[in-house]
C-alpha cells in the first residue's frame, strides 16, 4: 500500500500537473485511461462544485504527451441525464477542456458485484471494464452528510445518477452511506490513482454544491484514495477518523487514517478558518433509529423561493418522491430521508441544508 501524498501549492498549473503525474510513478504509455472528474451538476467553474476545467485540460494534454492509447473524460452527474449529457454538462467547461475526449459514460451501464449488506450489485459505466486505470479527480469540498467529500466518494460517480439516488434509500444515515461508499470503492476492478482539485475549495454546511468557495490553489496527489482523503481532512483542520469514509476504509485496511502512517511531502499547511459541517449531527444520526432522527434532528433541506426557478430537478431526482411542485417545491417531511440529493442537484442553490434551532422553527412553520 503506497500511502505517500504530495500536497502542492500551485504557482503554475502545467508544471504542477507534470509533477503530480510524475509523483504517481505510473507508466501511462499505451494505457487506456478514464479521467474521472467530479461533474455533480452543470455549475460554472467558479462555483467550486465541479472539477476545474483548467485542471482537466492540463491533465488531458499531459496524458496525450505521454502517449496514452485512449482517454475517456466523463462522470455520472446527479439525476438522470443519460441521453443529453454533453449539453447538460457544457456549463462546467468539461467538454471543451477534454480536447475531444469527453464521453457520455451514463449510457449502456453494466452490473458490478459488490460485497455489501445493502445490495449485492450496482450498475456502473461500462468503460470500467475497458480502462487500464481510473485517474480520479475529486474536488476538495464539504458534504452535508459525510462531512467531507473526496477521492473515495468520487468513485460513487461510476454509478448512473438515477441509481445513485436509489442507493440513498438503502443507506440513509451518515455511517450507512459511508459504508456503502467504501463497499463500492473496494469493488472497483481497475487500478485507481488520484489527483484532488483544491484550486477552489468549498467549505460550510451547504457543501457539496452551495458552500463558501475559496481560492486556495492546492493540488493533492496520491495512489491511495483513503490516505488522500485523510490528508484532506488534516488540511481542513479535523481528524481523519471523523470522516466516516476514511474511518471505515481504514478499519478494512484499505488505507491509513493515522497521519503517522502517511508520508506527506510538499506544501502542507492547514487551511485557516475552514468551516466544516456540524459533525455532531452526523454522529448522532448513527445512534438513533431512522424514525427518531427524522423527527428530532433539525437538519433538513430548506427552500429559498427567491432563488428557485421552478425547474423541478429536485422533485424529479428525489429518491423517495418526497418533493412535489406546487408551483414551488414542497417537501413532505415525513418521507424525507435527509440524503440532500435535492440540495446537491439544485442549479441555483435554492435548496440548502439548515441546522440547529433555526431549522427546527422552519420545520415547525412548514408543517
Amino acid at each position: 500500500m503506497n500511502a505517500a501524498i504530495l500536497v502542492r501549492k500551485i504557482t503554475e498549473l502545467k508544471s504542477a500537473v507534470i509533477e503530480a503525474l510524475d509523483f504517481l510513478n505510473y507508466d501511462f504509455s499505451g494505457k487506456k485511461v478514464w479521467v474521472k472528474p467530479n461533474l455533480l451538476a452543470p455549475h460554472p467553474p467558479g462555483a467550486g462544485v465541479t472539477t476545474s476545467p483548467e485542471l482537466i485540460y492540463e491533465i488531458v494534454s499531459e496524458l496525450q504527451r505521454r502517449n496514452v492509447k485512449k482517454i475517456w473524460v466523463g462522470d455520472n452527474p446527479a439525476g438522470a441525464h443519460r441521453r443529453r449529457l454533453e449539453e447538460y454538462l457544457r456549463p462546467t467547461g468539461v467538454v471543451e477542456a477534454s480536447l475531444g475526449n469527453f464521453t457520455n459514460v451514463s449510457i449502456n451501464p453494466v452490473w458490478l458485484t459488490i460485497n455489501s449488506r445493502f445490495t449485492s450489485e450496482v450498475p456502473v459505466s461500462n468503460i470500467i471494464y475497458e480502462a487500464d486505470i481510473i485517474l480520479n479527480l475529486p474536488v476538495f469540498k464539504t458534504h452535508a452528510l459525510t462531512i467531507l467529500t473526496g477521492a473515495v466518494k468520487n468513485l460513487f460517480g461510476i454509478i448512473p445518477g438515477g441509481h445513485k439516488a436509489f442507493l440513498h434509500t438503502l443507506a440513509a444515515d451518515a455511517d450507512q452511506f459511508a459504508e456503502l461508499l467504501v463497499d463500492i470503492y473496494q469493488a472497483v476492478p481497475v487500478k485507481i490513482m488520484n489527483i484532488m482539485d483544491g484550486i477552489r475549495v468549498m467549505d460550510g454546511v451547504n457543501g457539496p454544491s452551495g458552500g463558501r468557495v475559496r481560492e486556495m490553489n492546492y493540488l493533492l496527489t496520491g495512489e491511495n484514495a483513503v490516505a488522500l482523503d485523510a490528508v484532506m481532512a488534516l488540511l481542513a483542520g479535523t481528524f481523519p477518523e471523523k470522516i466516516p469514509t476514511v474511518r471505515i476504509a481504514s478499519q478494512r485496511n484499505l488505507g491509513p487514517a493515522n497521519p503517522a502512517e502517511i508520508k506527506i511531502t510538499g506544501d502542507f499547511a492547514p487551511i485557516p478558518d475552514f468551516r466544516l459541517p456540524n459533525a455532531s449531527f452526523a454522529a448522532l444520526i448513527t445512534k438513533l433509529s431512522r424514525p427518531v432522527y427524522r423527527h428530532l434532528i433539525p437538519r433538513v433541506p430548506v427552500l429559498n423561493s427567491n432563488r428557485c426557478i421552478r425547474c423541478g430537478e429536485c422533485a424529479a431526482n428525489c429518491p423517495v418522491l418526497a418533493i412535489k411542485m406546487d408551483p414551488y417545491p414542497e417537501i413532505e417531511r415525513r418521507k424525507c430521508i435527509r440524503c440532500f440529493c435535492c440540495a446537491e442537484i439544485c442549479p441555483t442553490r435554492a435548496m440548502t441544508v439548515a441546522g440547529h434551532l433555526k431549522s427546527f422553527w422552519l420545520r415547525t412553520i412548514q408543517r
